[in-house]
């Protein structure tokens, strides 16, 4: 469990390094980058960080 959890944070942290590496690619030669897939990106990479560093956080029992 703790490697899949630890595999989605890596996979988030990757693409939000490639969304960074695409963007200012695209400063440099415009329109090479459509804004849905910037965005579509962005999401997946977020969703993957949450999801692993949840999946990895330990819960407390609240009474």
């Amino acid at each position: 469990m703790s490697r899949f959890a630890l595999s989605l944070v890596i996979m988030g942290l990757l693409m939000n390094a490639l969304l960074v590496l695409l963007l200012l690619g695209d400063a440099l030669l415009p329109m090479r980058l459509s804004l849905s897939a910037a965005a579509v990106l962005a999401v997946a990479g977020g969703v993957s960080l949450v999801g692993g560093l949840t999946m990895i956080e330990p819960r407390r029992m609240v009474r």
